[in-house]
């Protein structure tokens, strides 16, 4: 795949009116399963393309924007921003795409929204592959990232905008080069006209994920990964999570017949999939499935 390979962007309408984008890195010549790529809470389908490039080599990826995200209309009810909203956004965009079966990669958030809608219809997904998520979530991984989702802050320039990233997630990537952090935060947020730079989403993502942490009863996700038991399952862990402990990861092998566990050396959450390990490990496993 060379560098000049592009994607096809594309639009879908949601069950309740909103225009929400995706990319189709599309292989027309390809018979095997389609990547279906899905981002972690206040992320994008920039995340993906790296990866995406490296698999459209040989079978089509699609990668979505989820609504209130990148290029994806903003939900005017900040309290439509949950998991149950996002599974039916994947659905009514599979529906036009006219895919009746896929694999799902799927980042954090993602990994849940791909753990709900393998419960509900487990054809769907040929295999799921799970990044640095599962049934049960560190509080003080989810407690760290509610401090800082929706703190609506703008910066002057894309220089403040690499520095301060670079600040915060060093140690997520610490083989991050300067090109790499360029891009990330490329990735993160968006410019305005007026050449400022904010995050790439609707800051009442924050709202909705405060008064859903406080207001709402855990659902049993212990009991939602046993219904995906019937679906080939691969879950990467960053060696450094706070989010997916190792003993959650050795725990659904245990209570998983079809599971894949791999630990991305250097890693916190979440992996960003372009690691060496991480495309070998992910290339054998769809390989298989």
């Amino acid at each position: 795949m060379t560098e000049d390979t592009v994607f096809q962007e594309k639009y879908y309408t949601s069950h309740n009116g909103l225009k929400l984008y995706y990319r189709d890195y599309c292989n027309g010549g390809s018979d095997k399963t389609p990547l279906l790529c899905l981002h972690g809470l206040t992320r994008n389908a920039k995340d993906f393309d790296r990866f995406a490039r490296h698999f459209a080599s040989d079978r089509r990826v699609i990668s979505l924007d989820m609504r209130g995200r990148g290029k994806s209309a903003y939900d005017p009810n900040y309290k439509n921003y949950q998991i149950p909203v996002y599974g039916q956004d994947v659905l009514s965009c599979l529906a036009q795409e006219g895919l009746d079966q896929v694999i799902a990669v799927g980042t954090s958030m993602g990994g849940l929204i791909s753990m709900a809608i393998g419960a509900a219809k487990p054809c769907i997904f040929k295999a799921i592959i799970l990044n640095d998520i599962g049934p049960e979530i560190n509080p003080e991984g989810l407690k760290r990232i509610a401090g800082f989702v929706g703190n609506g802050i703008t910066l002057p320039n894309w220089n403040v905008a690499i520095m301060g990233i670079k600040a915060l997630c060093s140690p997520l990537f610490p083989d991050y080069q300067a090109d790499d952090w360029e891009l990330f935060t490329r990735n993160t947020f968006r410019e305005l006209d007026d050449g400022t730079i904010i995050a790439d989403y609707d800051q009442a993502i924050g709202t909705a994920m405060k008064e859903a942490t406080a207001t709402v009863v855990p659902v049993d996700l212990w009991n939602l990964f046993k219904d995906i038991g019937q679906i080939p399952v691969m879950t990467l862990r960053g060696e450094n999570s706070d989010i997916l402990s190792h003993e959650t990861l050795e725990r659904m092998a245990q209570e998983h017949p079809q599971f894949t566990p791999l630990t991305v050396p250097d890693r916190a959450h979440t992996p960003d999939l372009n690691e060496d390990i991480s495309l070998r490990e992910i290339r054998q496993f769809i390989d298989q499935v």
